[in-house]
């Protein structure tokens, strides 16, 4: 048996591996999770629950650093952009250009707010909507299923349908259904994410056609992580035997 992750002090973090952002993991809720399992699996937990301490230590400052020059390049590049066109006027192609640099830039800072949405700590219960979760979600969801050579099929329904949960364990709920699905998808599958109300909870359901794959190892933990934080919040986890992945939660009194 290993002995217990120890947590380390943020004043001592070390702040030159900023590639560790592309290494964040949401398998394994570090403080909400409790799991009975064999010796062996016991150990993988903790080691991977160590792993995710110190990068939800990082991300947020590596986080923060990057978004600082981030804004200063923004502002420079609007005061660039004027001065071209006070001294030279602009051009369709000159237009076009700083449009691009200007997109790009917003898609960065996208992508670094997503990261920080992700390794910020929990707040509690509140109130929201499977729709704004699943939303907050979808550019990363997007992505992972360009990598797959998937696609989406979002179909948020009415979508106003309001829950009381912890939005960081639902995200990652979420995001292991989604994973998940797309991990057992083969290239040119479709995955369909469909929410609906049904019999008193807000229901989220993950599907994909086309030719897959068997389920994996990870994707049994992945599925008993889901259910263990989807019971903690009053709702659960089905598995359907086409492959169907279902989140159910209460509805908010």
């Amino acid at each position: 048996m290993l002995p217990p992750a120890p947590r380390t002090n943020p004043r001592t973090r070390d702040r030159t591996g900023a590639a560790v952002l592309l290494y964040l993991e949401t398998d394994v809720s570090i403080d909400t999770m409790t799991l009975e399992s064999p010796d062996a699996a016991d150990d993988t937990l903790r080691v991977r629950a160590n792993k995710l301490d110190l990068l939800e230590r990082l991300a947020d400052d590596l986080a923060h650093e990057i978004k600082n020059p981030l804004h200063s390049m923004v502002i420079n590049l609007e005061v660039l952009k004027r001065r071209v066109a006070r001294a030279v006027g602009e051009s369709d192609d000159m237009q076009r250009n700083f449009a691009v640099l200007s997109g790009e830039l917003e898609r960065v800072n996208r992508r670094i707010e997503l990261l920080l949405r992700l390794s910020r700590p929990g707040r509690g219960a509140e109130t929201t909507t499977l729709r704004d979760l699943t939303e907050e979600l979808m550019e990363l969801i997007q992505l992972e299923a360009r990598h797959r050579e998937a696609t989406v099929d979002f179909r948020p329904g009415e979508g106003a349908t309001r829950v009381f949960v912890p939005r960081e364990p639902t995200r990652q709920v979420i995001l292991n259904l989604v994973l998940d699905a797309l991990d057992a998808a083969g290239p040119g599958s479709t995955m369909s994410i469909v929410l609906e109300e049904s019999e008193g909870s807000a229901v989220l359901s993950v599907e994909t056609t086309g030719a897959g794959t068997e389920p994996s190892a990870e994707s049994a933990e992945r599925v008993a992580v889901s259910r263990h934080l989807a019971e903690k919040m009053g709702g659960r986890v089905e598995c359907g035997a086409a492959g169907t992945r279902v989140l159910k939660v209460p509805l908010a009194r």
